[in-house]
């Protein structure tokens, strides 16, 4: 039954994939290391569980699974799954060593303080955007432009005039 185990375990995790050609009983035998009949055995009850089929003359194949059998196997992967991250969740507040009480009190601390320094930071930006403008109006007033920034000025004028005369 270790080979049928072992071929069965192929089929489910995808090694065998649906019209995969599984080997010969012969090499089977040379394989595992098991009698003929071992190996016929095992073909048999894999075939009985329905996971194979053979075609006469040209071997033994792995057969599609039905839509069902694709849910079962999809559903109990995603029960797996989710199994494993409980574990792992537990193990992560095990590790912690924090009380939930504990954990709550600091996820109230951070929010708060999150909620500060986005006022500050909202506060921050509409200073900033304030002194931008109160510098872009004395530069128009004064003329007193970087050498980037009155490029920059004289291209979008020079856009703007191309744009007017493709209009007309």
């Amino acid at each position: 039954m270790r080979t049928a185990d072992e071929l069965r375990k192929q089929i489910q995790d995808g090694r065998l994939a649906p019209g995969a050609k599984l080997p010969s009983a012969r090499d089977l035998q040379a394989q595992y290391g098991i009698a003929n009949s071992t190996a016929q055995n095992a073909l048999r009850v894999l075939k009985e569980e329905g996971l194979i089929y053979s075609v006469q003359g040209r071997g033994v194949f792995v057969r599609q699974r039905s839509p069902r059998d694709q849910f079962l196997k999809r559903y109990n992967e995603g029960l797996e799954g989710m199994a494993a991250q409980r574990r792992a969740d537990e193990e992560a507040v095990r590790l912690s060593g924090k009380t939930d009480d504990e954990v709550a009190a600091e996820l109230a601390a951070a929010e708060e303080r999150f909620a500060r320094a986005s006022t500050e930071f909202e506060a921050a930006i509409a200073h900033r955007d304030a002194m931008r403008a109160v510098m872009d109006q004395r530069k128009r007033l004064s003329g007193n432009y970087t050498p980037e920034e009155a490029a920059a000025k004289a291209q979008r004028l020079h856009d703007r005039l191309n744009e007017g005369r493709r209009r007309h």
